[in-house]
């Protein structure tokens, strides 16, 4: 054999596709202690909609604090939404202050 015959890659086409294993779901004591930012949660977006901008803020502020009591791998999605609450937050406020400042 040749070297450039030992080093070929060989592509098996059939047979069972890998399934990824689903994720677990989240325990009774994980669920309690995600209870009180979820509720949080559930406040903040309509705070948002509504532009009711320093009641977001403090809601931010609150998920916040119930975030970093959490482990960080029960936390990922709501850490994402969190930031993307505090971009429209910002957002919001600036376009705001413009809006007043306009005679």
């Amino acid at each position: 054999m040749t070297r450039s015959q030992l080093n070929r890659v060989r592509f098996v086409t059939g047979g069972p596709a890998r399934q990824s294993p689903k994720a677990a779901g989240f325990t009774k004591q994980q669920i309690a202690a995600r209870k009180p930012l979820l509720k949080l949660m559930g406040q903040l977006g309509p705070a948002v909609k509504r532009r009711d901008w320093p009641t977001a803020r403090a809601l931010r502020s609150a998920a916040w604090d119930e975030v970093s009591k959490l482990a960080d791998n029960l936390t990922v999605e709501e850490r994402k939404l969190l930031w993307k609450y505090k971009q429209r937050i910002l957002a919001g406020e600036v376009r705001e202050r413009r809006e007043r400042r306009k005679p």
